[in-house]
């Protein structure tokens, strides 16, 4: 018998705010696995940090609990379509995955690309490899390049706030 090894990898899970493009909170997990096992943890950190209004989330966190936990227990609009689109409605299980089946605000949705420019921007300005070689060091690593990611934003969006105030004073 041949046993093949699965690749470990480290996934990061974040919870951002979107209008800031901050991350508020962050889970790391050794890959492969699902995502829904991180989607309870993520939200009810970001919560706390800021009441969530909108939900917004991939196909990946598509299950009906996750809506039911935003919806029902955080009182927020969930917006995370239904994985396969080509099972009519009728067949689908769950309230709310069924409303996500007959329709959502694509509007809303598209915010969530948000998230993919928080990454694309951690891995362009740090680099997208974890240089330490022990678990612990790995997670420390990818914690610190959030909390310089979040330094550099808040950096960002303050210049910008103070040069649009000066602007008038010429």
């Amino acid at each position: 018998m041949v046993r093949t090894r699965t690749k470990r990898f480290l996934k990061l899970t974040i919870g951002a705010e979107l209008r800031k493009q901050i991350v508020v909170s962050v889970k790391i997990r050794r890959g492969p696995c699902d995502d829904n096992r991180d989607f309870k943890p993520v939200v009810r950190k970001a919560h706390a940090f800021k009441r969530i209004k909108v939900g917004i989330g991939d196909k990946g966190y598509d299950d009906e609990k996750n809506h039911e936990f935003l919806r029902e227990e955080l009182h927020a609009m969930s917006v995370i379509p239904a994985r396969n689109q080509d099972v009519p409605v009728w067949k689908t299980h769950g309230r709310y995955r069924k409303e996500m089946k007959r329709g959502y605000s694509k509007k809303t949705y598209n915010q969530r690309s948000k998230d993919e420019t928080i990454f694309s921007v951690m891995k362009r300005t740090m680099g997208d490899e974890v240089r330490s070689v022990t678990t612990r060091g790995q997670n420390n690593e990818i914690r610190l390049r959030v909390i310089a990611y979040n330094t550099m934003r808040i950096a960002s969006l303050a210049a910008t706030a103070s040069s649009s105030r000066s602007e008038g004073f010429y």
